[in-house]
């Protein structure tokens, strides 16, 4: 572990002491501006929500179809990937030989 102060105890000789009645009214301030801010985006709220809403309505419509295209394309590619493995499949049925008849024990032993 170092040496000297914990940093709790540096942070807090760092800060200036308030009266608590400083404090309370400094509060208070901070209070009253936070909720005429909060007043003044209410009234305007009509207005720049409606546009913020109308922006992220659009983004969502937007991120859903390329959604349903990347679905669309993942089917696409599930089929064709079963349709290769069937083709390989037939093939390892049809292989002549005798390495036909080890692909066929081959597969037959891994499911």
């Amino acid at each position: 572990m170092g040496r000297g102060r914990p940093k709790s105890v540096a942070r807090k000789a760092g800060r200036q002491v308030m009266d608590p009645g400083q404090e309370i009214s400094q509060l208070r301030r901070e209070l009253e501006e936070a909720r005429a801010l909060l007043r003044q985006v209410e009234l305007s709220r009509t207005e720049a929500g409606n546009l913020v809403l109308a922006r992220r309505l659009a983004t969502l419509e937007e991120e859903r179809q390329v959604a349903r295209g990347l679905a669309v394309e993942a089917a696409l590619a599930r089929s064709r990937t079963e349709a290769e493995l069937k083709a390989l499949r037939d093939a390892i049925e049809k292989a002549p030989g005798i390495w036909g008849w080890l692909l066929r024990r081959a597969r037959r032993r891994m499911g």
